[in-house]
């Protein structure tokens, strides 16, 4: 349902296909179709398997097929990502180490394709932030390889941690393994739709028919121009350093715009941090709350202010090393500044063996004939 919503958001079909040619795996055929759920239409994602029996593979199993494809470093990153937080969840039920566990569904081949698919999709997207609401589990029993197990599953349920849930609906189980370590790999929060401009607006869905459409509804815009936020700072100078990462994620993953460290010298001549978080007006109090119960701080500073930004796409500039993605930032339309994709540059010069830097430049040349024909000059 995840890859149905991605390509229904807009992605090409055959160039979505060409990319899963490069898992250089061929136990399976893929098909993509349109389909009504309660009168809505929907994008549906089905993989056949010709596995005959579901072999019971390993993490490094996994990790195995995914490195030996010719996918770009950053899908196969993705999806190693994914298989790690189900690897841990399934360790963590079960009592043993991550690489004894053998997975049984997600180890067979529909869902390696569907893990790597949904890798592919949110590539080619590239969306710059994501956020999910929270997700309802659904009630009930569900049966898997272990025999019937409650709505959460063990997995789901150890995956939740940090994640707002809920139960609500008939019973049956709305939220599987797969699906959250989707979310836990690609969310920076969870909130009711936040503030945004929808472009785009995507359904993938499920194989099921219910009296509720079983679909999953997925958003794809851009943050208002000016849009009200509010930055929280403090000074610290007795608090040990080893925790900065920790909080940085847990105020992120609340959903703080941006996080960020200045060094500072305080009274007595005591070097110290200036730790700084701007997230939106409605976010504050979450904020606070976290600097209050994590750090060493006993008060704040608060400014609020608006933020303007431009408009921001990936587009893709034709080198002689191959397709090479530059992010773009435009005003009124018009293309004003523009950066080649790190992963994409990097990937060019490992396969063509040129330095990195001259890939790099290339990129920037070609963009930039983009950016003089744009403005016609």
């Amino acid at each position: 349902m995840a890859v149905a919503a991605l390509l229904d958001l807009g992605i090409d079909a055959d160039s979505f296909r060409a990319e899963l040619g490069r898992l250089n795996f061929h136990e399976y055929e893929i098909d993509i179709r349109e389909t009504l759920k309660n009168g809505i239409r929907s994008k549906q994602f089905i993989v056949d398997c010709r596995e005959e029996h579901h072999r019971h593979r390993n993490l490094n199993d996994i990790y195995a097929i995914i490195d030996a494809s010719s996918l770009g470093e950053d899908i196969r990153a993705l999806s190693r990502k994914i298989f790690f937080l189900l690897a841990a969840a399934e360790a963590s039920v079960h009592g043993k180490d991550i690489n004894e566990v053998h997975f049984h569904e997600i180890g067979a081949v529909d869902s390696i394709v569907d893990i790597v698919s949904f890798a592919i999709c949110f590539q080619m997207l590239r969306p710059d932030r994501v956020w999910s609401s929270p997700v309802n589990l659904g009630s009930g029993f569900v049966r898997c390889a272990h025999g019937l197990l409650p709505v959460p599953a063990p997995a789901v349920a150890e995956l939740a941690r940090g994640v707002p849930v809920y139960s609500s609906a008939p019973p049956r189980e709305l939220a599987t393994p797969t699906g959250m370590a989707i979310l836990k790999a690609v969310c920076e929060g969870y909130l009711p739709l936040p503030e945004i401009i929808p472009a785009r607006v995507g359904y993938g869905a499920g194989q099921r028919d219910s009296e509720l459409p079983n679909v999953l509804r997925v958003f794809s815009g851009s943050l208002p121009d000016a849009a009200e936020v509010v930055i929280l700072e403090t000074n610290m100078d007795d608090m040990n350093p080893e925790l900065y990462g920790y909080i940085f994620d847990k105020l992120l993953t609340a959903g703080a715009l941006d996080v960020y460290l200045t060094n500072i010298m305080m009274k007595k001549n005591r070097p110290g941090q200036k730790l700084s978080v701007i997230c939106a007006k409605k976010n504050e109090e979450m904020m606070e709350e976290i600097l209050f119960r994590e750090t060493t701080t006993i008060g704040l500073r608060k400014t609020s202010f608006h933020r303007k930004k431009l408009e921001r796409k990936i587009i893709k500039i034709d080198t002689p090393y191959g397709d090479i993605r530059v992010k773009a930032a435009f005003k009124d339309g018009l293309m004003l500044k523009y950066s080649p994709e790190y992963e994409d540059c990097r990937e060019a010069a490992s396969r063509s063996g040129k330095p990195l830097r001259e890939i790099y430049e290339e990129a920037v040349h070609l963009a930039g004939r983009l950016y003089r024909k744009e403005i016609g000059g």
